[in-house]
């Protein structure tokens, strides 16, 4: 493909990409192409707006005869069972209410939950008659959480639900994982699906459109899907048996998100890592390839940190628009991006107590994966698990205004390390990701080292005093991460940032921050930018008011409208990052709390 030909591409995604700027990235590999043996997924989720991150630990339980699961505003009351797992949860919450498309789950059968937007589908989502008693959306992670025992069970309990009430929202891909097979269930709203098995020796990537091409209906052994499927596509003109085999994704993917750059990019990255070698497709990319070399999970790890860094894909008049000239809010659509709230690639262990979940708590090229065994104990207090996730699970699509408030946990850390970082990211880019390496690969070792002994243990019939081991390891090591992350946001140069008033009504009035960028440092007004945490500076960035950028000794000071600070729509107290360049073009950042009054 000819340079020219990439840069039209990447014109076109500057025009397009922006309304895909929050959504997900997958990564499965089959238990034969691991190096370990088991199957190994990555996942980042990527979620747009204010929005809360948890952890906890359900635990299994049993419940009354006619309880029903909570649901989101007229969606279908449904019965909950008798018995369910326990699970470790990764939930996603707004003020607005816990989102319905974006927790991850692992239970303690060992059964993985990660899931995809497909949208857009064909289907018309006015259409009512599309579902049943309101249909699902939130409910059907959760039960599969609840319910599954192995991954093809989590599929063919989803069917059930489908077949049953239907899915609400546009299309969806849910992948769902043990330690011995990977499945992928692509959802079309309404009842319409198809799920499909990745091969022991096939990895899968998928971006935020459907992947299953043609579909062999007489093998149920790798398919699963919804009856009539290929009926229904014939009978709303979508798909005619003289075009060929039915082919899943082009049927029911909307003509105008078939093969577009914000997933193309990232199917090619994706791709060409696994593979080795540059795979390029102006076609559509498949559902999985066989890689020519084991795929462990440190190349996981870096197709989910992939920015196409040395790539015309990565051009500098792209990253030019934001003060430290990071790569991630830019149009043009990376795998790691700025509305990537929290990676997670998880590791399958021969046993259960030996599946790791190495977790970023953000971006992951600006936070090293930390390795957590959630199964196997409670999770390490710096990360400020849920007190009550029971009880938080069945509040999840309840309104918290709460939620969007900054809190000064010690998992906030993690946040505010990775929003410092974004603003002086391109003086700090090449040494970090120097530092992320060497430190990951000394963690790789501890945990090699950890599972040997805990091992021992298991065999000589000791599981409580091994699962007490990991447990503490964990702790130790979220421990080690925060204060390495202290150490480096002390080298960052962090600038101080005030508000005045600290307090301020978003009906009305001025709020002056002033600043300080080192002493002989002038600031260019234009690369001004201020940011509420976890909000996409591209989309919701707030430039100072025009010619109010003055000096005040050794104080720069500038002036914003109350009103434009309200970016999580609630009152509260939230944390607001300033960033910028002075004259030689050096990046500064800082950051600072206002409270917002209605």
């Amino acid at each position: 493909m000819t340079t020219l030909f990439v840069f039209a591409l990447a014109l076109a995604a500057l025009l397009l990409s922006g309304r895909r700027a929050c959504a997900c990235t997958t990564v499965i590999v089959g238990k034969n192409a691991s190096p370990t043996g088991c199957v190994i997924v990555g996942h980042n989720e990527d979620d747009s707006g204010r929005v809360s991150v948890r952890r906890g630990y359900v635990p299994a339980a049993e419940h009354a005869h006619l309880e029903v699961l909570p649901a989101e505003a007229g969606h279908a009351a449904i019965p909950q069972a008798e018995k369910t797992h326990g699970f470790y949860w990764v939930q996603m919450k707004k003020a607005s209410g816990g989102m319905s498309t974006a927790d991850s789950f692992l239970n303690d059968c060992g059964v993985l939950i990660v899931s995809d937007s497909c949208a857009d589908s064909r289907e018309n989502t006015e259409d009512a008659s599309r579902l049943s008693e309101g249909g699902v959306g939130f409910n059907l992670r959760r039960i599969i959480a609840e319910r599954a025992s192995t991954a093809r069970e989590a599929v063919e309990i989803a069917a059930s639900i489908l077949d049953r009430y239907g899915y609400v929202s546009s299309g969806r891909a849910y992948t769902a994982a043990d330690a011995n097979e990977a499945w992928m269930l692509q959802v079309v709203s309404g009842k319409h699906y198809a799920a499909r098995r990745i091969g022991d020796d096939e990895a899968a990537f998928i971006p935020n459109n459907y992947t299953i091409h043609e579909i062999d209906f007489d093998d149920t052994e790798n398919f699963i899907v919804s009856p009539g499927l290929k009926e229904y596509a014939i009978s709303k003109g979508w798909y005619a048996p003289e075009q060929g085999p039915f082919d899943f994704a082009r049927v029911f993917q909307a003509p105008e998100s078939w093969m577009q750059p914000w997933n193309t990019y990232r199917s090619r990255a994706g791709y060409s890592l696994l593979m080795r070698r540059d795979f390029y497709s102006d076609e559509s990319y498949p559902f999985s390839v066989k890689p020519p070399l084991p795929v462990g999970p440190e190349l996981v790890m870096e197709i989910l940190r992939s920015h196409y860094t040395g790539t015309v894909l990565d051009p500098q008049w792209a990253r030019a628009p934001f003060p430290g000239g990071a790569p991630h809010d830019t149009e043009i659509r990376r795998i790691c991006t700025g509305t990537t709230l929290e990676s997670m690639v998880v590791v399958f262990g021969s046993r259960l107590e030996n599946t790791v979940c190495w977790s970023s708590f953000g971006r992951p090229c600006e936070l090293p994966y930390v390795p957590l065994h959630p199964l196997c104990g409670a999770l390490p207090a710096v990360l400020s698990p849920m007190e009550d996730p029971s009880g938080e699970l069945e509040r999840h699509v309840l309104p918290d205004a709460a939620r969007a408030s900054w809190c000064g946990t010690e998992a906030q850390k993690f946040n505010d390390f990775q929003h410092l970082f974004e603003l002086v990211y391109q003086e700090h880019e090449a040494e970090h990701e120097r530092w992320i390496w060497s430190f990951e690969n000394g963690l790789a070792r501890a945990q090699n080292a950890l599972t040997v002994n805990a091992d021992a243990l298991f065999e000589s019939g000791r599981g409580e005093e091994a699962r007490a081991l990991i447990a503490q390891a964990d702790a130790e090591t979220a421990e080690r991460v925060l204060s390495a992350l202290a150490s480096r946001r002390a080298a960052l140069g962090e600038m101080s940032v005030t508000a005045s008033p600290a307090s301020a009504s978003v009906s009305g009035g001025t709020v002056t921050f002033s600043f300080n960028p080192g002493a002989g440092r002038t600031p260019q007004e234009e690369s001004l930018l201020l940011t509420m945490g976890t909000a996409n500076a591209r989309t919701q960035g707030i430039r100072p008011k025009a010619g109010s950028l003055k000096r005040e000794g050794e104080t720069w000071q500038f002036d914003v409208s109350a009103s434009e600070l309200n970016t999580a729509e609630v009152a509260g107290t939230f944390d607001f990052w300033l960033g910028g360049r002075d004259e030689q073009g050096v990046s500064f950042g800082g950051g600072c709390l206002v409270t917002l009054t209605e």
